[in-house]
């Protein structure tokens, strides 16, 4: 193997160690510690492998040696050590400029589509409440009668059987 090939897998292998890194990061960052960031770190590990083996698969057939591993961890430390910041001012800058004006504008499309939608529903239940001002009284009085009857059908049924006998 020609060293000009080799010193491009060693830094293919520190470029995936890079991204892993802040892969990582990036999930432990929106996770929070939580069980669902937990979960999505343990699905995104075997993911990260993949993408450094088709990393490797395309640099050198997927030939693996010991220097690979090294260099990815030679990219994890050179994250940690000098990028971490840049990478989390980019990951501000792309939410605050990018993000964010997507959400509001998804946001705003909601509230103007539920308050279009919203105009016909408010002209229905306010034309069946006007239909149903006769039936207001019957009702009442159904339902009064029926709760009278529920209370007297409950007297006469025996004590809760899940409550606790005193003995």
């Amino acid at each position: 193997m020609i060293v000009s090939h080799q010193l491009l897998s060693l830094l293919a292998m520190v470029g995936t160690g890079i991204l892993t890194a802040a892969a990582i990061d990036i999930i432990r960052t929106a996770g929070g510690g939580t069980r669902a960031g937990t979960a999505i770190e343990l699905m995104a590990w075997p993911l990260l492998g993949l993408f450094a083996f088709s990393v490797l698969f395309a640099v050198r057939s997927g030939e693996w040696r010991l220097y690979d591993l090294l260099a990815q961890l030679v990219g994890v430390l050179l994250y940690e050590s000098a990028l971490h910041r840049p990478f989390r001012f980019a990951g501000r800058l792309i939410a605050a400029l990018v993000i964010r004006p997507i959400l509001f504008l998804l946001g705003l499309l909601w509230k103007i589509a539920a308050f279009i939608v919203g105009i016909p529903v408010r002209l229905i239940l306010f034309l069946a409440r006007l239909l149903l001002i006769p039936f207001r009284k019957p009702m009442r009085a159904i339902r009064r009668k029926a709760g009278n009857l529920s209370r007297k059908v409950r007297r006469k049924l025996p004590a809760s059987p899940l409550k606790k006998r005193s003995a």
